[in-house]
C-alpha cells in the first residue's frame, strides 16, 4: 500500500483494508505468530497434559445427549482437566509475557506492510525486543485502568441488586423481574462498552510503541488523547466493539471445531492443532484491523495524510 494513500476511512473501508492487508502478507504474519505459538503449545502439553484433554471432554459432553450419567461423567472430566495448578498458572504468566513480544513483532510486520514495506522475521523480532519492556509497561497500565474502571461497575451492580430487592418488597414478581432485566441489560451494555473502549485504547498504545515511540508513558498518553478525541472517541468505542465481536465470535466456532475433532478423532493433539491454527488466523486478522484503525485515527486527529504528502519527494 502507498504511504500517500492516507485519508479518513469509513468503517467498511477499514475492514476491507485490514482483510486485504492480511491476505497480502499472510505468510509473513503467520510466520511471526508460529514462532511463538507452536513452542508455547508444545510446552503447555508437557506442563499441563490434562489441558490437552479439555476439548475431547467437551466433545464427550456433546455426545452425552440427555443421558444424566454421561452428562455428569463428561462434566466431571471437563472440571478435572481444566483445573488450574500452580505450574499452569506460572506457565500462563510466562506465556503472556512472551506473547507481548510476539504481538509487538506482529504489529511491526503489519505496520510495515501497510506502508508498502517488507520486514524480515528476524528484524521484526529484533525491533520488537528493543521495546518489549515498554509494551509490558503499557499492558500493566491498561490492566490497572481496567481494574479502576471495574470499581464503579461493581458498585453499580450492587446498587442494581439493592433496587431489585427493594422493588420485590412492594411490587409483583413480573414487575420485579422486568426491572431486574432492564437494569441488568443496561449495566451489561455499559460494562461491555467500557471494556471495548479500553481494549481499543490499549491497542492504540501498543501500535504507538511498535511504530512511533519506545517510551511507554508517551505511548499511553498519546493513545488516550487519540481515543478521547472529539472525532474519534465514538469510533474507538465502535472499533472496540467490532474487535470484541470478532474475538469472541471466532472463539465459539474454533472451540466447537476442536471439540468435534476430539469427539471424532479421539486424538487430543489434533484438538490442540485446530485451536492453534484457529488462534493464529484470528490474531493475524486482529492485528491487521488494529493497525489500520490506528493509522486512521492518526489521519483524523493529526492530518497524517497531509504530512505524508508534504514529506513525499517531488
Amino acid at each position: 500500500m502507498d504511504n500517500t494513500d492516507l485519508r479518513p476511512l469509513g468503517a467498511g473501508e477499514i475492514l476491507d483494508r485490514a482483510v486485504t492487508l492480511y491476505v497480502r502478507r499472510f505468510v509473513a504474519i503467520v510466520s511471526v505468530l508460529a514462532v511463538v505459538t507452536v513452542p508455547l503449545l508444545l510446552i503447555e502439553m508437557l506442563v499441563a497434559p490434562g489441558r490437552v484433554q479439555v476439548f475431547a471432554d467437551l466433545g464427550g459432553l456433546l455426545q452425552a445427549g440427555g443421558d444424566p450419567g454421561k452428562v455428569r461423567a463428561a462434566t466431571a472430566a471437563v472440571m478435572r482437566d481444566s483445573h488450574w495448578t500452580g505450574t499452569l498458572l506460572g506457565f500462563n504468566l510466562g506465556a503472556a509475557i512472551v506473547r507481548v513480544l510476539m504481538w509487538n513483532a506482529l504489529l511491526v510486520v503489519v505496520a510495515s506492510a501497510h506502508g508498502g514495506l517488507r520486514t524480515a522475521l528476524g528484524d521484526a523480532y529484533f525491533r520488537a525486543a528493543r521495546c518489549w519492556l515498554a509494551q509490558l509497561v503499557v499492558a500493566v497500565v491498561y490492566v490497572a485502568l481496567a481494574a479502576i474502571a471495574a470499581v464503579p461497575l461493581l458498585l453499580a451492580y450492587l446498587a442494581v441488586i439493592v433496587v431489585v430487592i427493594g422493588v420485590s418488597f412492594t411490587h409483583s414478581v413480573p414487575l420485579t423481574a422486568t426491572v431486574g432485566i432492564v437494569l441488568g441489560v443496561a449495566l451489561l451494555a455499559v460494562a461491555v462498552g467500557v471494556m471495548a473502549w479500553l481494549l481499543m485504547a490499549y491497542e492504540l498504545a501498543a501500535v504507538a510503541v511498535a511504530t512511533e515511540t519506545s517510551n511507554p508513558v508517551t505511548a499511553v498518553e498519546t493513545a488516550l488523547r487519540r481515543a478521547l478525541g472529539r472525532t474519534t472517541r465514538w469510533r474507538t468505542l465502535l472499533a472496540g466493539l467490532v474487535l470484541l465481536a470478532v474475538i469472541y465470535g471466532a472463539a465459539i466456532p474454533i472451540g466447537i471445531a476442536a471439540a468435534l475433532v476430539g469427539l471424532v478423532a479421539h486424538e487430543p493433539v489434533l484438538t490442540v492443532a485446530v485451536t492453534g491454527v484457529g488462534n493464529v488466523v484470528l490474531e493475524g486478522l486482529t492485528a491487521a484491523f488494529v493497525v489500520v484503525f490506528a493509522l486512521d485515527v492518526r489521519v483524523r486527529r493529526e492530518g497524517l495524510d497531509l504530512a505524508a504528502l508534504v514529506e513525499a519527494p517531488a
